[in-house]
């Protein structure tokens, strides 16, 4: 079972915008389309049973067309997770929509959506979804002071205190290059963790360190397309040196029961 629970693509008419504006960002060559059909190509090369793709409305104008994006591409073995602003007006008809869709997860991006993570109007919206959704965050960034810290782990856990029953996916092991700071108010607390981005910067024993320490069982797999893909992601998280158990658990077995759990 292998199941990648961290993937963007784009309709191929603005897939190169956003991948050039991704480069911009980080500072690093995208190596990849970011096109549902490139993503599919690379997702049956490496035997992908199901994936959990989402794009993030960086306006509240863009909430519903991204959302119909998300419905419309789940098929074939796509899960679409769908979005939310805390400034877009209609929240709870968009709410309903998607619930009548059949959409089990929102993505959160608050440093490209800009607002910061556990801000009041964040909070209301974050309650409004608890019940009947997962949320998956971006967290962290890079160390540039430069940057507005709109996410962080801190800001997180402030979330998880305020909203204790929230189901909740944290991107990147908690934190890109946050790593200390999420093994300090993250690790061990009640949330998922995804690999996405993570094994070329953060150290294989701090790795290693960061699973045991918040549990196997609540690590899953992300490739974050289209910086990187699942084949070589399941190749990274291998070079780990996990039992056995615990490989199969983060590549698949615990995104399997989280599904089930969710109803997907």
């Amino acid at each position: 079972m292998l199941i990648d629970m961290h993937v963007h693509f784009f309709p191929d008419n603005v897939a190169p915008k956003v991948t050039q504006q991704l480069a911009r960002h980080y500072g690093m060559p995208v190596p990849y389309r970011g096109t549902v059909t490139e993503y599919q190509t690379l997702r049956r090369r490496a035997n992908v049973d199901a994936a959990v793709f989402f794009t993030a409305a960086t306006k509240p104008e863009q909430v519903p067309p991204a959302n119909l994006w998300a419905i419309q591409n789940s098929k074939d073995g796509l899960i679409g997770f769908g979005t939310l602003h805390p400034d877009y007006e209609n929240i709870d008809d968009e709410i309903n929509r998607l619930k009548k869709a059949g959409i089990k997860g929102i993505k959160f991006h608050p440093d490209f959506q800009q607002f910061f993570l556990d801000e009041e109007k964040a909070l209301i919206m974050y309650e409004k979804l608890a019940r009947d959704f997962i949320l998956i965050f971006h967290i962290g960034d890079d160390q540039n002071s430069s940057k507005i810290n709109y996410t962080s782990p801190e800001r997180l856990a402030h979330v998880l205190e305020t909203i204790p029953n929230l189901k909740v996916i944290a991107a990147h092991m908690g934190g890109y290059q946050m790593w200390d700071r999420a093994l300090q108010c993250l690790v061990g607390k009640k949330l998922y963790f995804d690999t996405s981005s993570c094994y070329e910067f953060l150290p294989s024993d701090k790795f290693r360190y960061m699973i045991k320490e918040h549990g196997y069982h609540k690590i899953l797999l992300g490739s974050d397309y289209p910086y990187n893909d699942p084949g070589r992601e399941c190749s990274c998280i291998a070079k780990l040196g996990l039992k056995d158990n615990e490989y199969t658990a983060v590549i698949g077995e615990n995104a399997k029961r989280l599904m089930a759990e969710l109803g997907i």
